[in-house]
């Protein structure tokens, strides 16, 4: 059916082209950040600011490539001898009428089902895309650094009084093997990630770590473990899964 297949290649050529514009994105971030001068505290203070916009703009426009995705693999299959059952056709139409209307918070996401082992998933081929909290979704770049990134801004935007006593307290506050995880000023981090002005996390973690600290933060905030989720994918267009930490 040459038909069926050009638009199934126009389908995949436009799904191509968003998700390299995604990779562009975290390239782009990584190397804005990279270009600070992290020792001149003007020059430190205006690249902040300005990762600081950039992560917004950028967490906007990825929100939008993603209902934009999801819209595109909902495409129904049409035309005789396609063997599609009745009910998979309603399936479709349900995905594609669910594609909400605020792309930034209400992400359209695939059919998520619970992934298996909880804390103990297997994430060597899996990527997160965003998170539920309370109730609502946020999505972000798929990169565990810049999933990491997305969340802390999200929580010190809700409290930040708790995120900026856990840079203030001279301990380290929350800590891993024995390293500081905030910080007011980026000297004491591996990596430091910016999270508003003059509050900085480590994003050095290896994916099983970071659900760990997460896990810490999400109680020391106050929030029921139940209500966060984090939403995981495969690599290669795999299937989308809901990743509890409260097992």
């Amino acid at each position: 059916m040459p038909e069926r297949a050009g638009i199934e290649g126009k389908l995949q050529e436009v799904e191509d082209q968003l998700e390299q514009l995604r990779r562009q994105l975290e390239m782009l971030s990584s190397a804005i950040w990279q270009d600070i001068d992290h020792d001149n505290p003007a020059r430190l203070d205006e690249g902040v600011r300005f990762k600081q916009s950039y992560n917004e703009r950028r967490g906007s426009l990825e929100g939008s490539m993603d209902q934009m995705l999801a819209l595109l693999r909902a495409y129904p299959p049409s035309g005789p001898g396609t063997g599609v059952a009745e009910r998979e056709g309603e399936a479709v139409e349900r995905e594609a009428d669910e594609v909400p209307e605020e792309p930034q918070t209400e992400p359209e996401i695939p059919e998520p089902v619970p992934a298996t082992g909880s804390l103990e998933v297997a994430l060597d081929q899996k990527v997160p895309f965003g998170f539920i909290l309370g109730g609502k979704t946020f999505t972000s770049a798929s990169a565990w650094p810049l999933f990491y990134e997305t969340l802390l801004q999200e929580l010190y935007g809700r409290s930040p009084e708790k995120l900026t006593h856990l840079a203030d307290d001279a301990s380290g506050g929350l800590e891993q093997g024995g390293r500081r995880l905030f910080a007011r000023v980026p000297d004491p981090l591996d990596d430091p990630l910016p999270i508003a002005d003059s509050i900085f996390a480590e994003a050095d973690l290896a994916p099983q770590a970071m659900l760990q600290v997460i896990k810490r933060l999400i109680g020391y905030l106050g929030y029921p473990l139940e209500s966060f989720k984090i939403l995981l994918k495969e690599k290669n267009r795999g299937t989308v899964e809901t990743l509890s930490l409260a097992a």
